[in-house]
């Protein structure tokens, strides 16, 4: 009997190289923001600040600091739904993978080939911290499919070639270990657990220097809106204290503590 991944997996007939295994995709089809709010809001002034104070009043904490997961290039900025990935430890040992020339099954192209461009890829890679869960090659392919950028909760390497072609990625760190003999991919398109925050396909991924936020697909239309009106009341503030404005007109903008 065909499941529905199957009959979706029909559509990318001759392009995928089955590095993944079916049983292992929760998702190929799945709904994202569309492509005027992904617009809008990369227009933000404030990509992560602002919002992360929105969705505290809706009860989502999903600012992922810095600390965390720095940016490997400064200035960089990022707005696209996810798709997950989920790393974890090969059932052999890498010495015996390499000995024996046998490859767990990382994904790597199939992954790309499942996903669309403005796409964010976040890889949940906790389990194995000290090794790669991706490095040039990939990321690369990655840069080339038009990802909007790449979270990973783990390391990653190469990190001067994903620099040099602009490839937007918050890591935990980076590393010279190749990943490749140590994990494998155990599930595609799932819920994943990034640095405390539960991410689903299609949620909202924005990043920029002071971090990550996670923007649940559900809410990320009213986010935008309050987004917005906060960005507007924000620059008359700015604007008010620049020209000298005293602290009762500042108040009468934006109260205190607001600010």
């Amino acid at each position: 009997m065909t499941t529905s991944i199957e009959k979706q997996l029909a559509a990318y007939e001759g392009r995928l190289l089955g590095t993944i295994p079916v049983e292992r995709i929760r998702a190929v089809a799945f709904e994202r923001p569309s492509a005027d709010l992904v617009a809008r809001f990369r227009q933000l002034p404030d990509l992560t600040s602002a919002i992360a104070d929105i969705l505290d009043e809706y009860g989502v904490d999903s600012a992922i600091p810095t600390t965390a997961l720095p940016p490997i290039a400064p200035g960089q900025r990022m707005v696209g739904p996810a798709v997950t990935v989920k790393h974890g430890a090969a059932r052999l040992t890498s010495g015996y993978n390499i000995a024996n020339k046998t490859s767990p099954r990382l994904g790597a192209l199939d992954a790309v080939t499942l996903s669309q461009r403005g796409d964010v890829m976040v890889i949940d890679g906790s389990a194995c911290p000290a090794a790669s869960n991706i490095g040039g090659i990939m990321a690369t392919a990655v840069a080339a499919h038009g990802f909007a950028g790449v979270v990973v909760d783990g390391c990653v390497r190469d990190t001067d070639a994903m620099r040099r072609m602009g490839l937007p990625v918050w890591a935990r760190g980076a590393t010279p270990r190749t990943g490749k003999h140590r994990f494998e991919l155990l599930e595609f398109n799932g819920i994943v657990e990034i640095a405390g925050v539960q991410i689903r396909p299609g949620d909202l991924m924005l990043g920029d220097s002071d971090g990550v936020i996670v923007v649940p697909l559900s809410i990320a239309a009213e986010v935008l809106a309050r987004a917005e009106e906060v960005a507007a009341k924000e620059k008359t503030l700015i604007d008010a204290i620049s020209t000298g404005a005293s602290a009762a007109e500042t108040a009468a903008i934006v109260a205190p503590e607001k600010w």
